[in-house]
Protein backbone atom coordinates (compact mmCIF):
# COMPACT_ATOMS: atom_id res chain seq x y z
CA UNK A 1 0.00 0.00 0.00
CA UNK A 2 2.75 2.41 1.15
CA UNK A 3 4.40 1.58 -2.48
CA UNK A 4 1.50 2.72 -4.14
CA UNK A 5 1.30 5.82 -2.19
CA UNK A 6 4.64 7.01 -3.20
CA UNK A 7 4.67 5.99 -6.56
CA UNK A 8 1.30 7.88 -6.90
CA UNK A 9 2.36 11.04 -5.37
CA UNK A 10 5.69 10.85 -7.19
CA UNK A 11 3.76 10.84 -10.80
CA UNK A 12 1.08 13.27 -9.59
CA UNK A 13 3.17 15.89 -7.18
CA UNK A 14 0.32 18.73 -6.54
CA UNK A 15 -2.72 16.25 -6.87
CA UNK A 16 -4.42 16.38 -3.31
CA UNK A 17 -4.49 12.61 -2.34
CA UNK A 18 -5.25 10.24 1.39
CA UNK A 19 -4.27 7.25 1.48
CA UNK A 20 -4.52 5.02 5.07
CA UNK A 21 -2.30 6.31 7.91
CA UNK A 22 -1.93 9.76 6.41
CA UNK A 23 -3.68 12.83 8.88
CA UNK A 24 -6.64 13.47 6.63
CA UNK A 25 -7.30 10.00 5.77
CA UNK A 26 -10.19 9.72 7.31
CA UNK A 27 -11.76 12.99 7.14
CA UNK A 28 -11.47 12.42 3.20
CA UNK A 29 -13.23 8.69 2.85
CA UNK A 30 -16.21 10.36 5.46
CA UNK A 31 -19.46 9.54 4.32
CA UNK A 32 -22.87 10.38 6.38
CA UNK A 33 -24.34 6.81 5.84
CA UNK A 34 -23.22 4.81 8.77
CA UNK A 35 -23.55 1.67 6.60
CA UNK A 36 -20.42 2.31 4.08
CA UNK A 37 -17.57 3.74 6.08
CA UNK A 38 -15.10 1.78 4.29
CA UNK A 39 -11.32 2.29 4.05
CA UNK A 40 -10.69 2.44 0.39
CA UNK A 41 -6.90 2.15 -0.33
CA UNK A 42 -7.17 5.66 -1.00
CA UNK A 43 -8.21 8.51 -2.56
CA UNK A 44 -7.28 11.09 -5.38
CA UNK A 45 -9.08 14.36 -6.42
CA UNK A 46 -8.31 15.42 -9.83
CA UNK A 47 -9.39 19.26 -11.22
CA UNK A 48 -9.81 19.01 -14.83
CA UNK A 49 -10.06 15.84 -17.50
CA UNK A 50 -6.66 16.04 -17.96
CA UNK A 51 -5.91 15.28 -14.03
CA UNK A 52 -7.76 12.38 -14.39
CA UNK A 53 -6.04 11.08 -17.77
CA UNK A 54 -3.13 11.45 -15.52
CA UNK A 55 -4.49 9.27 -12.25
CA UNK A 56 -5.79 6.62 -14.64
CA UNK A 57 -2.31 6.39 -16.34
CA UNK A 58 -0.37 6.00 -13.04
CA UNK A 59 -2.75 4.13 -10.77
CA UNK A 60 -2.54 1.47 -13.93
CA UNK A 61 1.40 1.98 -13.81
CA UNK A 62 1.45 1.58 -9.87
CA UNK A 63 0.15 -1.99 -10.15
CA UNK A 64 -3.83 -0.48 -8.89
CA UNK A 65 -6.24 -3.37 -9.53
CA UNK A 66 -9.17 -1.54 -8.84
CA UNK A 67 -10.53 2.36 -9.14
CA UNK A 68 -13.80 3.80 -7.85
CA UNK A 69 -15.42 6.67 -9.25
CA UNK A 70 -16.97 9.13 -6.55
CA UNK A 71 -18.70 12.05 -7.40
CA UNK A 72 -21.74 12.91 -4.72
CA UNK A 73 -21.15 10.37 -2.31
CA UNK A 74 -24.38 8.84 -2.23
CA UNK A 75 -24.25 5.35 -2.98
CA UNK A 76 -26.57 3.50 -0.81
CA UNK A 77 -24.26 0.72 -0.77
CA UNK A 78 -20.69 2.88 -0.84
CA UNK A 79 -19.72 1.75 -4.00
CA UNK A 80 -18.06 4.99 -4.84
CA UNK A 81 -15.83 3.99 -2.46
CA UNK A 82 -15.16 0.63 -4.13
CA UNK A 83 -18.13 -1.27 -1.43
CA UNK A 84 -17.42 -3.67 0.52
CA UNK A 85 -14.01 -5.37 1.00
CA UNK A 86 -12.90 -2.28 -1.13
CA UNK A 87 -9.33 -2.06 -2.28
CA UNK A 88 -10.29 0.40 -4.41
CA UNK A 89 -8.42 3.87 -5.62
CA UNK A 90 -11.20 6.05 -5.75
CA UNK A 91 -10.99 8.73 -8.23
CA UNK A 92 -12.64 11.39 -6.09
CA UNK A 93 -13.98 13.87 -8.66
CA UNK A 94 -15.03 16.64 -5.60
CA UNK A 95 -13.12 19.04 -7.22
CA UNK A 96 -14.86 18.80 -10.54
CA UNK A 97 -18.21 21.04 -10.20
CA UNK A 98 -18.23 23.54 -12.83
CA UNK A 99 -21.96 24.55 -14.93
CA UNK A 100 -22.45 26.97 -17.68
CA UNK A 101 -25.97 27.27 -19.03
CA UNK A 102 -26.81 28.04 -22.51
CA UNK A 103 -30.30 29.66 -22.95
CA UNK A 104 -29.72 29.72 -26.12
CA UNK A 105 -29.61 26.64 -26.93
CA UNK A 106 -31.51 25.13 -23.80
CA UNK A 107 -28.31 23.04 -22.50
CA UNK A 108 -26.67 23.00 -19.29
CA UNK A 109 -22.93 21.79 -19.49
CA UNK A 110 -21.78 20.72 -15.56
CA UNK A 111 -18.90 18.31 -13.91
CA UNK A 112 -19.74 15.15 -12.40
CA UNK A 113 -19.93 16.61 -8.89
CA UNK A 114 -21.53 19.30 -9.51
CA UNK A 115 -25.04 18.63 -6.98
CA UNK A 116 -28.36 18.40 -7.82
CA UNK A 117 -29.36 21.71 -6.13
CA UNK A 118 -26.49 23.88 -7.97
CA UNK A 119 -27.80 22.15 -11.34
CA UNK A 120 -31.54 23.45 -10.46
CA UNK A 121 -30.19 26.88 -9.31
CA UNK A 122 -28.23 27.79 -12.08
CA UNK A 123 -30.46 26.65 -14.62
CA UNK A 124 -34.03 28.31 -13.33
CA UNK A 125 -31.91 31.47 -13.14
CA UNK A 126 -32.53 31.70 -16.90
CA UNK A 127 -35.48 30.29 -16.87
CA UNK A 128 -34.83 26.44 -17.46
CA UNK A 129 -35.17 23.24 -15.82
CA UNK A 130 -33.37 19.96 -16.40
CA UNK A 131 -35.68 16.83 -14.16
CA UNK A 132 -33.62 15.07 -11.67
CA UNK A 133 -33.97 14.01 -8.27
CA UNK A 134 -35.32 15.41 -5.36
CA UNK A 135 -31.84 15.12 -2.64
CA UNK A 136 -30.36 18.65 -3.52
CA UNK A 137 -27.19 17.30 -2.46
CA UNK A 138 -26.40 14.25 -4.65
CA UNK A 139 -24.16 14.64 -7.46
CA UNK A 140 -24.93 14.43 -11.07
CA UNK A 141 -22.35 11.99 -12.20
CA UNK A 142 -23.65 8.87 -10.62
CA UNK A 143 -27.44 10.41 -11.14
CA UNK A 144 -27.24 11.13 -14.96
CA UNK A 145 -26.58 7.42 -15.28
CA UNK A 146 -28.85 5.91 -12.94
CA UNK A 147 -32.05 7.74 -13.86
CA UNK A 148 -32.79 10.70 -11.69
CA UNK A 149 -36.21 10.32 -11.12
CA UNK A 150 -37.82 13.29 -8.27
CA UNK A 151 -40.48 15.31 -8.39
CA UNK A 152 -40.35 16.53 -11.80
CA UNK A 153 -41.13 12.84 -13.15
CA UNK A 154 -44.15 12.80 -14.18
CA UNK A 155 -44.47 16.37 -15.70
CA UNK A 156 -40.62 16.10 -17.40
CA UNK A 157 -39.26 12.91 -17.16
CA UNK A 158 -35.98 11.82 -15.96
CA UNK A 159 -32.30 13.07 -16.02
CA UNK A 160 -30.61 9.95 -17.97
CA UNK A 161 -33.45 10.64 -20.86
CA UNK A 162 -31.73 14.61 -20.89
CA UNK A 163 -28.48 13.14 -21.56
CA UNK A 164 -26.76 14.69 -24.69
CA UNK A 165 -23.00 13.79 -24.62
CA UNK A 166 -20.29 12.77 -22.28
CA UNK A 167 -16.94 13.44 -22.58
CA UNK A 168 -15.18 10.25 -20.41
CA UNK A 169 -12.10 8.66 -19.86
CA UNK A 170 -11.67 5.30 -19.90
CA UNK A 171 -8.89 3.18 -18.34
CA UNK A 172 -6.82 3.06 -21.28
CA UNK A 173 -6.33 6.80 -20.14
CA UNK A 174 -7.86 8.27 -23.53
CA UNK A 175 -10.23 10.96 -23.36
CA UNK A 176 -13.95 10.19 -25.59
CA UNK A 177 -16.78 11.81 -26.72
CA UNK A 178 -19.94 9.51 -25.93
CA UNK A 179 -23.30 10.54 -28.02
CA UNK A 180 -25.71 9.33 -30.39
CA UNK A 181 -23.11 9.41 -33.36
CA UNK A 182 -19.26 8.98 -31.45
CA UNK A 183 -19.32 5.72 -29.80
CA UNK A 184 -22.79 5.50 -29.39
CA UNK A 185 -22.51 1.90 -27.75
CA UNK A 186 -20.94 3.72 -25.07
CA UNK A 187 -23.37 6.77 -24.42
CA UNK A 188 -26.03 3.89 -24.58
CA UNK A 189 -24.16 1.76 -21.79
CA UNK A 190 -23.62 5.01 -19.49
CA UNK A 191 -27.14 6.09 -19.34
CA UNK A 192 -28.95 3.10 -17.03
CA UNK A 193 -26.09 1.16 -16.13
CA UNK A 194 -25.62 3.57 -13.06
CA UNK A 195 -22.63 1.50 -11.75
CA UNK A 196 -19.22 3.02 -12.83
CA UNK A 197 -18.34 0.64 -14.91
CA UNK A 198 -17.09 2.14 -18.22
CA UNK A 199 -15.22 4.92 -17.46
CA UNK A 200 -14.86 8.01 -15.84
CA UNK A 201 -17.12 11.05 -16.98
CA UNK A 202 -15.49 14.11 -16.92
CA UNK A 203 -18.15 16.24 -18.50
CA UNK A 204 -21.84 15.82 -19.76
CA UNK A 205 -24.36 18.19 -22.07
CA UNK A 206 -28.00 17.95 -20.33
CA UNK A 207 -31.09 19.46 -22.60
CA UNK A 208 -33.13 22.00 -20.58
CA UNK A 209 -36.60 22.75 -20.83
CA UNK A 210 -38.50 26.14 -19.83
CA UNK A 211 -39.81 26.11 -16.49
CA UNK A 212 -43.11 26.07 -15.33
CA UNK A 213 -44.39 30.04 -15.11
CA UNK A 214 -46.77 29.65 -12.18
CA UNK A 215 -46.32 26.15 -9.81
CA UNK A 216 -47.50 25.47 -6.61
CA UNK A 217 -46.08 23.05 -3.85
CA UNK A 218 -48.68 20.91 -2.13
CA UNK A 219 -48.86 18.21 0.69
CA UNK A 220 -52.28 16.47 2.34
CA UNK A 221 -51.95 14.00 5.14
CA UNK A 222 -53.86 11.47 6.77
CA UNK A 223 -53.38 9.93 9.49
CA UNK A 224 -53.76 6.36 10.71
CA UNK A 225 -55.28 6.14 13.32
CA UNK A 226 -58.38 8.67 11.99
CA UNK A 227 -59.22 7.15 8.72
CA UNK A 228 -59.38 3.82 7.09
CA UNK A 229 -55.73 2.94 5.95
CA UNK A 230 -56.67 0.86 2.92
CA UNK A 231 -59.69 2.66 2.08
CA UNK A 232 -57.35 5.97 1.98
CA UNK A 233 -55.22 4.81 -0.26
CA UNK A 234 -57.32 3.40 -2.76
CA UNK A 235 -58.72 7.07 -2.97
CA UNK A 236 -55.63 8.55 -3.33
CA UNK A 237 -54.16 6.28 -5.54
CA UNK A 238 -57.35 7.04 -7.73
CA UNK A 239 -56.88 10.08 -8.01
CA UNK A 240 -53.05 10.21 -8.86
CA UNK A 241 -53.98 7.79 -11.90
CA UNK A 242 -56.97 10.13 -12.70
CA UNK A 243 -55.29 13.12 -12.68
CA UNK A 244 -53.37 15.44 -15.21
CA UNK A 245 -49.70 15.03 -16.04
CA UNK A 246 -49.06 18.55 -14.86
CA UNK A 247 -49.56 17.20 -11.48
CA UNK A 248 -46.57 15.28 -9.99
CA UNK A 249 -47.50 13.24 -7.05
CA UNK A 250 -45.63 11.55 -4.37
CA UNK A 251 -47.65 9.19 -2.20
CA UNK A 252 -45.86 8.40 0.98
CA UNK A 253 -46.16 6.34 4.25
CA UNK A 254 -44.28 7.25 7.23
CA UNK A 255 -44.67 9.11 10.42
CA UNK A 256 -48.01 7.21 11.51
CA UNK A 257 -49.90 9.09 8.41
CA UNK A 258 -50.17 8.65 4.33
CA UNK A 259 -48.66 11.51 2.85
CA UNK A 260 -49.97 12.82 -0.39
CA UNK A 261 -47.17 15.42 -1.67
CA UNK A 262 -45.74 17.23 -4.77
CA UNK A 263 -45.88 19.72 -7.45
CA UNK A 264 -48.80 21.66 -9.99
CA UNK A 265 -46.41 22.26 -12.81
CA UNK A 266 -48.65 25.01 -14.78
CA UNK A 267 -47.98 28.26 -16.45
CA UNK A 268 -50.64 30.57 -15.62
CA UNK A 269 -52.24 31.13 -12.45
CA UNK A 270 -55.76 29.90 -14.17
CA UNK A 271 -54.19 26.85 -15.00
CA UNK A 272 -53.03 26.11 -11.30
CA UNK A 273 -56.56 27.34 -9.33
CA UNK A 274 -58.25 25.30 -11.35
CA UNK A 275 -55.95 21.77 -10.78
CA UNK A 276 -56.09 23.19 -6.85
CA UNK A 277 -59.94 23.16 -6.87
CA UNK A 278 -60.08 19.89 -8.29
CA UNK A 279 -57.30 18.14 -6.10
CA UNK A 280 -59.30 19.38 -3.28
CA UNK A 281 -62.62 17.92 -4.32
CA UNK A 282 -61.51 14.59 -5.32
CA UNK A 283 -59.23 13.52 -2.80
CA UNK A 284 -60.45 12.33 0.72
CA UNK A 285 -60.38 14.82 3.32
CA UNK A 286 -57.15 15.23 5.33
CA UNK A 287 -57.01 14.94 8.72
CA UNK A 288 -55.22 18.11 9.05
CA UNK A 289 -54.90 21.25 7.05
CA UNK A 290 -53.74 20.72 3.46
CA UNK A 291 -50.51 22.67 2.41
CA UNK A 292 -50.56 24.16 -1.06
CA UNK A 293 -48.05 27.45 -1.97
CA UNK A 294 -48.11 28.83 -5.29
CA UNK A 295 -44.25 28.98 -5.48
CA UNK A 296 -41.90 29.44 -7.89
CA UNK A 297 -40.21 26.19 -9.72
CA UNK A 298 -37.20 26.52 -7.77
CA UNK A 299 -38.86 27.33 -4.11
CA UNK A 300 -40.92 23.87 -5.07
CA UNK A 301 -37.74 21.72 -5.31
CA UNK A 302 -36.61 23.10 -1.92
CA UNK A 303 -39.59 23.03 -0.38
CA UNK A 304 -39.88 19.53 -0.99
CA UNK A 305 -36.29 18.50 0.06
CA UNK A 306 -36.69 20.26 3.41
CA UNK A 307 -39.82 18.03 3.62
CA UNK A 308 -39.03 14.66 1.83
CA UNK A 309 -35.10 13.75 1.64
CA UNK A 310 -33.33 12.48 4.61
CA UNK A 311 -30.95 15.80 4.08
CA UNK A 312 -34.06 17.61 5.05
CA UNK A 313 -31.89 20.56 6.98
CA UNK A 314 -31.35 21.40 3.36
CA UNK A 315 -33.58 24.64 2.41
CA UNK A 316 -30.91 26.49 -0.14
CA UNK A 317 -30.35 24.34 -3.64
CA UNK A 318 -27.67 27.10 -4.85
CA UNK A 319 -25.59 26.80 -1.83
CA UNK A 320 -25.39 23.09 -1.05
CA UNK A 321 -22.27 21.20 -0.73
CA UNK A 322 -21.30 17.35 -0.33
CA UNK A 323 -21.82 16.01 2.54
CA UNK A 324 -19.49 14.35 4.52
CA UNK A 325 -20.12 13.02 8.38
CA UNK A 326 -21.66 16.43 9.77
CA UNK A 327 -24.91 14.61 9.81
CA UNK A 328 -24.65 11.06 9.96
CA UNK A 329 -27.31 8.96 9.72
CA UNK A 330 -28.53 5.09 8.76
CA UNK A 331 -30.18 4.86 5.45
CA UNK A 332 -31.47 1.64 3.29
CA UNK A 333 -33.30 1.66 0.55
CA UNK A 334 -35.03 -0.88 -1.83
CA UNK A 335 -36.60 0.19 -5.07
CA UNK A 336 -38.95 -1.43 -7.66
CA UNK A 337 -40.70 -0.31 -10.85
CA UNK A 338 -44.28 -1.52 -10.69
CA UNK A 339 -45.85 -1.72 -14.22
CA UNK A 340 -49.73 -1.78 -12.94
CA UNK A 341 -51.65 0.66 -10.31
CA UNK A 342 -51.76 -1.10 -7.35
CA UNK A 343 -54.84 -3.56 -6.77
CA UNK A 344 -57.48 -3.69 -4.06
CA UNK A 345 -55.82 -6.89 -2.58
CA UNK A 346 -52.01 -5.91 -2.40
CA UNK A 347 -53.50 -2.04 -1.19
CA UNK A 348 -55.44 -4.24 2.10
CA UNK A 349 -52.46 -6.38 2.39
CA UNK A 350 -49.73 -3.24 2.63
CA UNK A 351 -52.47 -1.55 5.07
CA UNK A 352 -51.85 -3.97 7.16
CA UNK A 353 -48.67 -3.69 8.24
CA UNK A 354 -48.35 -0.12 8.08
CA UNK A 355 -50.07 -0.86 11.22
CA UNK A 356 -46.56 -2.29 12.39
CA UNK A 357 -44.29 0.19 10.48
CA UNK A 358 -41.16 1.73 12.45
CA UNK A 359 -40.07 4.60 13.05
CA UNK A 360 -37.78 5.52 10.62
CA UNK A 361 -39.64 3.15 7.84
CA UNK A 362 -40.69 4.93 4.90
CA UNK A 363 -42.71 3.76 1.52
CA UNK A 364 -43.16 6.08 -1.05
CA UNK A 365 -44.43 5.62 -4.70
CA UNK A 366 -43.74 8.05 -7.62
CA UNK A 367 -45.93 8.64 -10.74
CA UNK A 368 -43.96 7.83 -13.76
CA UNK A 369 -45.52 9.25 -16.99
CA UNK A 370 -44.86 6.46 -20.11
CA UNK A 371 -45.59 9.49 -22.70
CA UNK A 372 -42.19 11.20 -21.41
CA UNK A 373 -39.72 8.28 -21.29
CA UNK A 374 -37.20 7.28 -23.97
CA UNK A 375 -38.16 4.14 -25.60
CA UNK A 376 -36.91 1.08 -24.10
CA UNK A 377 -34.27 0.36 -26.04
CA UNK A 378 -32.99 3.92 -26.41
CA UNK A 379 -29.98 2.98 -23.42
CA UNK A 380 -29.76 1.22 -20.44
CA UNK A 381 -32.73 1.50 -18.41
CA UNK A 382 -34.96 -1.64 -18.57
CA UNK A 383 -37.82 -0.49 -17.33
CA UNK A 384 -40.33 1.55 -19.09
CA UNK A 385 -44.03 2.39 -19.21
CA UNK A 386 -44.50 1.57 -15.19
CA UNK A 387 -46.88 3.46 -13.56
CA UNK A 388 -45.16 3.66 -10.33
CA UNK A 389 -41.43 3.58 -9.16
CA UNK A 390 -42.01 2.28 -5.20
CA UNK A 391 -39.18 2.94 -2.54
CA UNK A 392 -38.92 1.45 0.66
CA UNK A 393 -36.75 3.14 3.14
CA UNK A 394 -35.34 3.10 6.61
CA UNK A 395 -33.39 6.07 7.71
CA UNK A 396 -32.26 6.63 11.07
CA UNK A 397 -30.67 9.56 12.93
CA UNK A 398 -29.09 9.47 16.55
CA UNK A 399 -31.26 11.48 18.78
CA UNK A 400 -33.73 10.86 21.21
CA UNK A 401 -31.33 8.13 23.25
CA UNK A 402 -29.85 6.86 20.19
CA UNK A 403 -26.08 7.60 20.18
CA UNK A 404 -23.81 7.81 16.82
CA UNK A 405 -22.51 4.54 17.78
CA UNK A 406 -25.60 2.59 17.81
CA UNK A 407 -27.48 3.91 14.33
CA UNK A 408 -25.82 0.75 12.18
CA UNK A 409 -27.55 -2.06 14.39
CA UNK A 410 -30.60 0.11 15.18
CA UNK A 411 -30.99 0.89 11.49
CA UNK A 412 -30.72 -2.90 10.55
CA UNK A 413 -33.04 -3.65 13.25
CA UNK A 414 -35.36 -1.80 11.56
CA UNK A 415 -34.67 -2.89 8.09
CA UNK A 416 -34.57 -6.56 8.60
CA UNK A 417 -37.81 -6.77 10.66
CA UNK A 418 -40.12 -4.32 8.44
CA UNK A 419 -38.48 -2.34 5.09
CA UNK A 420 -37.57 -5.90 3.94
CA UNK A 421 -41.09 -7.62 4.28
CA UNK A 422 -42.80 -4.93 3.12
CA UNK A 423 -40.42 -4.74 -0.11
CA UNK A 424 -41.04 -8.07 -0.48
CA UNK A 425 -44.66 -7.78 -0.33
CA UNK A 426 -44.35 -5.58 -3.33
CA UNK A 427 -41.89 -7.96 -5.27
CA UNK A 428 -44.42 -9.89 -7.14
CA UNK A 429 -45.85 -7.28 -8.70
CA UNK A 430 -42.24 -5.23 -9.96
CA UNK A 431 -40.70 -5.26 -13.27
CA UNK A 432 -37.42 -4.82 -11.79
CA UNK A 433 -35.08 -2.79 -8.75
CA UNK A 434 -33.89 0.83 -9.49
CA UNK A 435 -29.79 1.09 -9.75
CA UNK A 436 -30.25 4.50 -7.99
CA UNK A 437 -31.15 3.09 -5.03
CA UNK A 438 -28.51 0.72 -5.20
CA UNK A 439 -29.34 -2.67 -3.37
CA UNK A 440 -26.72 -6.06 -2.43
CA UNK A 441 -29.09 -7.23 -0.54
CA UNK A 442 -31.24 -7.58 -4.34
CA UNK A 443 -29.92 -10.94 -4.50
CA UNK A 444 -30.57 -12.03 -0.64
CA UNK A 445 -34.03 -14.20 -1.64
CA UNK A 446 -32.62 -16.10 -4.49
CA UNK A 447 -32.52 -13.55 -7.50
CA UNK A 448 -29.83 -12.79 -9.87
CA UNK A 449 -28.29 -9.24 -9.00
CA UNK A 450 -27.27 -8.45 -12.44
CA UNK A 451 -30.34 -10.09 -13.92
CA UNK A 452 -32.65 -7.92 -11.75
CA UNK A 453 -31.53 -4.93 -12.76
CA UNK A 454 -30.71 -5.00 -16.76
CA UNK A 455 -32.77 -8.12 -17.92
CA UNK A 456 -32.22 -8.44 -21.75
CA UNK A 457 -30.01 -5.58 -21.54
CA UNK A 458 -27.30 -7.53 -19.80
CA UNK A 459 -25.64 -9.25 -22.33
CA UNK A 460 -25.21 -6.43 -24.45
CA UNK A 461 -23.93 -4.00 -21.68
CA UNK A 462 -21.42 -6.81 -20.53
CA UNK A 463 -20.30 -6.85 -24.25
CA UNK A 464 -19.68 -3.11 -24.35
CA UNK A 465 -17.86 -3.86 -20.73
CA UNK A 466 -15.38 -6.06 -22.32
CA UNK A 467 -14.68 -3.37 -25.22
CA UNK A 468 -13.76 -0.66 -23.01
CA UNK A 469 -12.52 -2.02 -19.63
CA UNK A 470 -11.57 -5.25 -20.41
CA UNK A 471 -9.03 -5.33 -17.13
CA UNK A 472 -12.17 -5.20 -14.89
CA UNK A 473 -10.46 -1.86 -13.30
CA UNK A 474 -13.51 -0.51 -12.70
CA UNK A 475 -15.40 -2.81 -10.21
CA UNK A 476 -17.20 -3.54 -6.98
CA UNK A 477 -19.85 -6.12 -6.78
CA UNK A 478 -22.65 -4.31 -8.34
CA UNK A 479 -20.59 -3.28 -11.71
CA UNK A 480 -21.32 -4.62 -14.97
CA UNK A 481 -19.92 -8.31 -15.37
CA UNK A 482 -17.18 -9.35 -17.94
CA UNK A 483 -18.96 -12.27 -18.16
Amino acid sequence: MSDVAARLRAALPGMTMSFAGDPDYDSARATWNVRTRFRPLGLVQPRNTAEVQAVVRSARAAGVTQLAIRSGGHSIEGNGLGGPDTEALVIDMVQMRAISVDPAAKTVTAEPALLTGIMYAQAFAHGLLVPAGDCLNVGLGGQVTAGGYGRCLRTYGNLTDHALEFEVVTVDGEVRIANTSEHADLFWALRGSGTGSFGIITRMTLQALDAPRAPANFTFRWHFDQVDIAQTLIEVQQYCLDSPTTVSPILVTWRGMIELSGAIFTDTAEQRDALIADMQAKLPTPTEPAEIEPLNFLQVLERQSEEQTSAHWLVDASAVTREADNHPRYQKIRAGFLPDPLSESLIREFADLLKTQQPGNRVQFCRINPAVEAPVDACAIKSRGCTWLSGFGTDVEPGNGLAVEDLLAEGDRRYREWEDQTYELFHPYSVGPYIGDDDLMEADHGRDLFEAYYGPHLPRLKEIKRKYDPENLLHHKMSIPLD
